[in-house]
């Protein structure tokens, strides 16, 4: 931290100790604002009492601005003259005061709009710490925590609890204290007009400031309900979001709408008890405001006609008073508002403080090299204990020699996944020592362990992020390369990092660790993360998602030349290997069976993202063209059929249902949207063109060896073939950005690399052809050098929230390769690949030890929870753990050995 982060019992505390001298400031530009905002009460008297009401003689002038200064005694007495004034007529002190007044009113509001917005920046700022100082805690809560708290409720508590806090700050001093100095300023010009209105005022305004507040109490309860409660319910939400198989398979939907009905009904309450109270005491408190204007009108009145008090005198009370509720309203105000966020403040404070946090001088940045901790792993007696005090693991005392690789099984929950978790320290023994090398683990800061350790279990949380970034975030600890930036913005971004109390590295920075991963630098990095999934068995997966996926905006130089030059070693393959039958290529003049209906249309690939974000059947140039060719009407016939046809089949079907996963054309959730919109066009009534669009939508997607409704003949196709002239000059200004054409001298940009080589379309009535197809592809790759370029493509793909676009079998693969990159010198793998078939483990099992060689760590120490008992003969030795015990019985398969 380049901060504290102490979080103070008192909001007031907290905001003073952050924001001591930007207060002090604020108090500066409000004390110099003061005279400003007098002389604005000040002048409308003049005004009406001097040009306006006043007693002025044909000809008598006014002398204005005239300004001097006192000389003191020691100096000579009198007066030093700095300036003589002005003398105006009547009409010219109008003009001179008014004119003065204004000028006043726009520097007083000048004023206030500095204030407001460097108290906002000074809010946002103090938001902005905070939140880091809550993500710190996060980082720094015992293992144990975890399992007591939803993350949607800690996630909801620095986002969204924060904010009131955070707009505090920047009030919490300067708001009372304007608010205060405006209120008293006007109170004090009523009372030199007439002491018994100040008197007046001045008892009315005590009774508000005494009784309003207190009534607001109440309402500071009610919001802390309605916070808890809310907070309860956004937890619960993601529970049933979490449980939907559950809920699924043991039909308690109705009863969890029932649970989180009854849950809305206490927020409601509450809101309406909140809402009730507080318009109350809103019309209490404007009832007791405009009770002193009467007041005014009433006794200043009979001031005036008594001749005790001038009519300027009472209009410049009027407009004073005018001024006071506004400032005394918001201070009222200001003080729930301070009561709330201290309640707000304080369970926030008793969410994240508490006495068992990691110590922040764990986790401090630390640039030096992390020493190794190759040396031998003593456990002793360890003990393992959940938050009842139950024995998962009984004092356990362990050996592991440098270089050996140890084998631990026994049924899930026998206690060798504590001993796992507890080596790399994610959870706190209840008793016990892990030593390596003599030195205590629970003494070693973060920058040690995390960096000389490598772990993987089934079951870790991979967060949306590309391949890439999955393999090397064990790598990046601190800056390992500084950017060096000119640009202002990014300097000050660095700078207000700094001023906020956050972090003032630079995650734009590069923060890989390239010596870790046993490479020179970033050049070096590719080959070797291809070595690591290579021996996890994933390099073959990573390189089909870059070949299908998406082509980048950016290609490096060349690359296009090689795509093209492979399209032809592609074709000469497939000649070569007489495969021709496989595969249809991309021909202008006629109709490819393989593709869609859209694309034969426009003769190449909608860009997906445009399509979602518009579909293609909408666009005015698709329209246009079908009118012009006569394929309106027959792909909107063609659409309604296949929407018939699928609904007929597939309708009646759970969303869940297996078989859909086959139907591309119209997703579960299209199912009633369709159904709805062909009985809206049967008969012979007017279509909607929503409806039109819609059916022509379905027919754009239609390929007939695929779907296999029955619905092109060769009429169509030529049709459709015919109706590409409508695009071949000019694709329309709503295509010229979502349409990519097919050029056999160039690449396509929506299309993928896949489809960029092989410039056409497999042949699926050949069982074979997908495999022959793909051979030949793999083939023109390598000869190409185009591989390398595609399995660079794979480590930028997207792996989605959760890794969710990826099987489990896949993420628990690049789990593993994510450790082994890091080159441990002990590597804890928990079970790590659970999803995948017992050979298909043994396999990867024997390559992550034989991998040693490769990577270059001969005396990496591993200690694998196996799965599958029957793989520990591939282990220097084997330790059984049973219902929390050691088993004593070790068996030695072989001694160990360190690997050359």
């Amino acid at each position: 931290m380049t901060s504290s982060d102490e979080l103070d019992e008192s909001v007031f505390r907290y905001v003073w100790r952050y924001t001591r001298s930007q207060q002090l400031w604020l108090f500066a530009v409000l004390a110099m604002s003061l005279p400003l905002y007098y002389l604005t009460l000040d002048l409308p008297k003049r005004i009406v009492n001097g040009p306006i009401s006043g007693d002025w003689q044909p000809g008598q002038t006014q002398t204005l601005f005239g300004f001097s200064l006192p000389v003191p005694e020691f100096l000579g007495g009198g007066e030093l003259r700095i300036s003589d004034g002005v003398d105006l007529d009547r009409f010219g002190v109008l003009i001179a005061l008014s004119l003065t007044f204004l000028f006043f009113v726009i520097v007083n509001g000048l004023f206030k709009f500095y204030l407001s917005t460097y108290k906002g920046k000074l809010g946002e700022r103090l938001l902005r710490r905070l939140r880091f100082q809550l993500v710190d805690r996060v980082l720094r809560f015992p293992s144990g925590r975890f399992k007591q708290v939803r993350g949607s409720e800690i996630a909801s508590m620095i986002k969204d609890e924060t904010e009131p806090v955070g707009g505090f700050g920047g009030s919490a001093f300067a708001d009372p204290a304007l608010l205060l100095s405006q209120a008293l300023t006007a109170l004090f010009f009523i009372v030199l007009q007439n002491f018994w209105l100040g008197l007046v005022a001045g008892g009315i305004v005590l009774f508000q400031i005494i009784l309003i507040p207190r009534m607001r109490r109440r309402l500071v309860v009610l919001a802390r309900s309605r916070q808890l409660t809310a907070r309860l319910l956004s937890g619960r939400i993601g529970e049933v979001v979490e449980a939907i198989p559950s809920i699924r398979t043991n039909d308690t939907s109705n009863w969890e709408r029932a649970e989180l009905g009854d849950r809305l009904g206490k927020i409601l309450k509450i809101r309406y008890d909140f809402y009730q109270w507080k318009f109350f005491v809103n019309f209490l408190n404007n009832l007791i405001a405009q009770m002193t204007p009467f007041i005014f009108y009433l006794g200043g009145g009979y001031l005036v006609i008594t001749g005790r008090l001038d009519i300027g005198q009472l209009v410049a009370v009027i407009a004073a008073y005018k001024d006071l509720p506004a400032p005394l309203k918001e201070l009222i105000a200001w003080d729930q508002n301070r009561v709330d966020v201290q309640s707000k403040y304080l369970q926030i404070r008793e969410q994240f403080v508490m006495p068992d946090l990691v110590p922040a001088d764990l986790q401090r940045v630390s640039f030096d090299a992390a020493p190794k901790l190759d040396g031998e792993v003593a456990v002793s007696g360890l003990k393992v204990s959940d938050d009842s005090g139950n024995e998962l693991l009984y004092p356990t005392t362990l050996r592991l020699a440098p270089g050996e690789t140890v084998a631990v099984v026994g049924p899930p929950g026998g206690g060798g996944e504590y001993l796992a978790e507890a080596l790399v320290r994610l959870i706190q023994p209840a008793g016990g020592r892990i030593a390596f090398a003599g030195s205590a683990l629970e003494t070693m800061p973060d920058a040690i362990p995390g960096r000389r350790l490598g772990y993987s279990a089934s079951g870790l949380y991979l967060p949306q992020m590309s391949v890439r970034d999955v393999l090397t975030y064990g790598l990046k600890h601190v800056p390992t390369r500084h950017v060096e930036r000119t640009d202002r913005a990014e300097v000050m971004r660095l700078e207000e990092a700094r001023l906020s109390g956050n972090l003032d590295l630079d995650i734009r920075d590069d923060w890989i660790d390239y010596e870790a991963a046993g490479v020179e630098g970033p050049q070096d990095l590719a080959a070797r993360l291809a070595e690591v999934l290579d021996i996890v068995e994933l390099k073959s997966d990573i390189a089909r998602l870059g070949l299908r996926g998406k082509l980048p905006e950016r290609l490096a130089d060349g690359v296009p030349d090689r795509i093209l030059d492979a399209r032809a070693r592609f074709r000469q393959l497939l000649i070569e290997g007489g495969d021709e039958d496989y595969f249809e290529s991309f021909d202008k003049s006629r109709y490819s069976d393989y593709a869609t209906v859209f694309e034969n249309l426009v003769f190449g690939t909608a860009d997906p993202d445009a399509e979602a974000e518009a579909p293609m059947a909408g666009r005015a140039s698709v329209q246009a063209a079908l009118r012009a060719s006569g394929l309106d009407e027959r792909l909107y016939l063609m659409g309604r059929q296949i929407a018939e046809t699928l609904i007929e089949i597939f309708g009646d079907l759970a969303a869940d249902n297996p078989l859909l996963d086959d139907i591309d054309l119209m997703s579960p959730d299209d199912v009633e949207l369709y159904r709805a919109a062909l009985r809206r066009t049967d008969g012979d009534g007017k279509r909607d063109d929503k409806d039109r669009q819609a059916f022509q939508r379905l027919a754009f997607g239609y390929v007939e060896p695929r779907h296999r409704l029955g619905l092109l003949d060769e009429t169509l196709k030529s049709q459709v073939v015919s109706a590409r002239d409508h695009f071949a000059d000019d694709l329309g200004p709503d295509l010229s950005t979502s349409v990519f054409r097919h050029d056999a001298a160039g690449i396509n940009r929506a299309a993928s690399l896949q489809d960029n080589i092989l410039f056409g379309r497999i042949v699926t009535r050949y069982a074979e052809a997908s495999g022959r197809i793909n051979t030949v592809l793999s083939e023109t790759l390598h000869a190409t050098g185009l591989f390398e370029v595609v399995f660079d493509l794979g480590l930028g793909f997207d792996i989605g929230s959760g890794a969710k676009r990826l099987s489990s079998g896949q993420q628990q693969k690049l789990t593993l390769g994510r450790a082994l990159v890091k080159r441990p010198d002990l590597l804890v793998l928990n079970r790590p690949l659970s999803a995948l078939d017992g050979e298909t483990q043994r396999r990867i099992a024997g390559a992550v030890i034989e991998a040693r060689n490769t990577l270059a760590t001969p005396r990496q120490t591993i200690l694998w929870v196996l799965g599958i008992a029957d793989h520990a003969d591939l282990f220097d030795r084997v330790v059984e753990f049973r219902e929390g015990r050691m088993q004593g019985g070790e068996s030695e398969a072989s001694p160990p050995q360190e690997v050359m």
